[in-house]
């Protein structure tokens, strides 16, 4: 310990500010703390003393490690239960100095600097149909004939992304360190204006003319290239990209190409442009927090509640500068949430951030075509219809409410319901069906409100059973992990040479039955104890669904189903949905928390930091005080300083 003091007196000799704190932090820390996790014992892996003597107390694994500390703290968790708990004086003493080091910067707030984002391919897609006015997807709706679960074109050109530390695909960091797949863009830029080019209602749109005569006036090919970069770049300005489109119109034409086929090889030197494929901000180099461009703010909105570009009418409003008037973005996300395009919220950001996605996406979660889509679609309504009628976020935990499709072979008694719908129901217009052949056609999931103890929410319902299980078995820790993590923010790493559960299945010669006990067994050790504390309880609360999704009272042994257990604090359960009651009642915080981080995280593309809390404290009263209802996280989050502004350097 003497040489993490003199550490201390070296920073305070350097004038560092924060010094005095942490040596009060170190001292609570000697005097409760490094009896387990000093640089011998490192109990957990974790040596404080080791991160007491740092001297950069900021670099990213040493902030790694005070992030757990912080939160370990802050939840009660440390010192355990067995050892006296921290004083409230004692608790303030290390949250203090973390929010004075990690969240403020000279005490005030901040937002970190603003990274520079790539389109991902679902958004590159979405944004190629509305720049091009073209589809370039399967339609939604779907017949025996037509799968709707096989990949677009564009989907098998192009690589899927993989997601980064925020858990999505559009973060940031995650792009950075990515090589641009520079002749994977090409050829899916040539099939989308191959297909443009043979859509005679989108040449009109873009070029003004079903046909291009075959000469034409430079001035009037110029006057469509410019019409189409501005779009195509979403108006972000640059003469150098503007005159490198304008040439290879001219080299073509020289060549002796026809206007047509020049227009369409410039276009796609438009398309390669930086100026599409990223999403282009002005820079100040400031380290000051200062407010995006009204244009700038269109893009951030338009892929945050659309995964695409701009409308006409957002463009214009950016343009005018009228966008940055709050009575103005009001409107505008009203307008927005009323739209077909929406469906990005649900698909996009619930289908990752709540893995349903891969109902369609993994064929090992493949049944037939109507079942998966079905599965799928009860998810993917249920979250919609929470921004569709502003529901409680809460919901998504438990309701009296579900959306129940025909083909999963699961049924719960409940008539049809509807709620006073604030917005527009976005599935009509993706679901036309001809006339006269209705019974060919894939019927879509009803909303129906249900009085039942097994449904109800979304962490019950039959794509999340079926993807937080193992193909033909079912897997409680899994399920656990998946609560843990989807639900209250807390995210488990797996420990090595973890040995297999059926290794637990003797204990002393005897055979254990109850697959409670076998968890049990296999989670006996005391480094175990501290994560399956929390996880067992959730996965074995949903026992009664099995892989599935169906309900089960029984195994195929004939044993009966406990899907009971107790929560670390204590609290008891034998359904689930008094598990259910238990989260909403004794979790809600984390919860609520959690939700709001998710959205934002992927709202401005990146992982949160510390620097993010007061933001999230303040998207969490805003809930609290409105009934957690899904419109006011939006608004809030359109509303934040991460969302509306820009930091050029930490």
């Amino acid at each position: 310990m003497r040489r993490v003091l003199f550490h201390f007196v070296f920073l305070a000799s350097l004038g560092w500010a924060g010094a005095a704190e942490l040596r009060e932090v170190a001292a609570l820390m000697e005097a409760r703390c490094l009896d387990c996790h000093d640089g011998e014992t490192r109990e957990g892996g974790v040596d404080l003393e080791r991160l007491l003597a740092a001297k950069d107390v900021s670099a990213k694994a040493n902030r790694k490690v005070w992030l757990q500390v912080d939160r370990v703290v802050a939840a009660g968790e440390m010192p355990p239960k067995k050892k006296k708990p921290l004083t409230a004086a004692d608790k303030a003493v290390v949250t203090d100095w973390f929010t004075g080091t990690f969240v403020l910067k000279a005490g005030r707030e901040q937002i970190g600097a603003t990274p520079l984002r790539r389109l991902t391919r679902y958004e590159l897609i979405n944004t190629l149909e509305d720049l091009l006015h073209v589809n370039l997807k399967p339609a939604y709706v779907f017949s025996p004939e037509v799968p709707a679960l096989l990949p677009s074109t564009l989907e098998t050109l192009l690589p899927a992304d993989a997601p980064g530390e925020s858990g999505f695909t559009n973060d940031a960091a995650q792009q950075a360190g990515t090589q641009l797949p520079i002749l994977k863009l090409s050829a899916a830029f040539e099939y989308a204006l191959k297909r443009f080019a043979q859509d005679q209602t989108a040449r009109e749109k873009l070029f003004g003319t079903k046909r291009l005569p075959d000469e034409l006036p430079d001035a009037e090919a110029r006057k469509i290239l410019e019409q189409f970069t501005a779009r195509a770049w979403r108006g972000y300005r640059n003469a150098d990209n503007a005159a490198v489109v304008w040439r290879a119109y001219q080299r073509q034409r020289a060549a002796r190409a026809r206007p047509a086929d020049a227009l369409l090889h410039a276009m796609k030197i438009g398309l390669l442009s930086p100026a599409f494929v990223y999403r282009m901000e002005t820079v100040r180099d400031e380290a000051a927090p200062y407010r995006v461009r009204a244009v700038e703010l269109a893009n951030r909105l338009s892929y945050f509640l659309w995964a695409t570009m701009p409308d006409d009418e957002l463009f214009a409003l950016a343009e005018s500068g009228k966008l940055l008037e709050e009575a103005v973005l009001a409107a505008q996300i009203d307008r927005m949430l009323n739209s077909p395009k929406r469906l990005a919220l649900a698909e996009d950001f619930a289908g990752q951030w709540l893995g349903f996605a891969d109902i369609v996406d993994n064929r090992v979660f493949y049944r037939n075509e109507n079942w998966n889509r079905g599965v799928y679609d009860e998810v993917l309504f249920f979250f919609d219809e929470l921004v569709k009628s502003d529901r409680p976020i809460l919901d998504i935990i438990d309701s009296d409410w579900i959306y129940q499709s025909n083909y999963t072979g699961v049924r719960t008694a409940g008539g049809g319901h509807a709620f006073e719908a604030k917005y527009a129901d976005i599935f009509d217009w993706r679901r036309q069906r001809p006339k006269g052949i209705r019974e060919r056609f894939y019927e879509p999931p009803r909303l129906i409100r249900i009085n039942s103890d097994q449904r109800g929410g979304v962490i019950t319902s039959v794509g999340i059973m079926r993807v937080t299980s193992a193909p033909e078995k079912t897997n409680p820790i899994r399920r656990g992990v998946w609560l843990l993590d989807k639900m209250l923010g807390r995210q488990l790493h797996a420990p090595e040479n973890i040995p297999a559960l059926s290794q637990s299945e003797r204990v002393n010669g005897k055979r254990l039955e109850d697959l409670a006990d076998i968890m049990k067994a296999h989670t006996s050790k005391a480094i175990c104890v501290s994560c399956h504390q929390h996880i067992d309880p959730l996965g074995l609360g949903l026992e009664n669904f099995d892989p599935y999704g169906k309900w089960r009272t029984t195994y195929s042994n004939r044993r009966p189903v406990k899907s009971d257990g107790t929560f670390p604090n204590g609290q008891a359960f034998n359904t689930p949905r008094a598990m259910k009651g238990v989260l909403l009642s004794e979790y809600r915080a984390p919860i609520v928390k959690n939700f709001a981080e998710r959205l934002l995280a992927y709202a401005i593309g990146r992982k949160l930091e510390p620097h993010d809390r007061p933001t999230v404290q303040r998207l969490c009263a805003a809930l609290e005080a409105d009934g957690y209802k899904m419109n006011t996280l939006i608004r809030g989050i359109i509303a934040s300083p991460q969302f509306q502004q820009r930091q050029d350097t930490p």
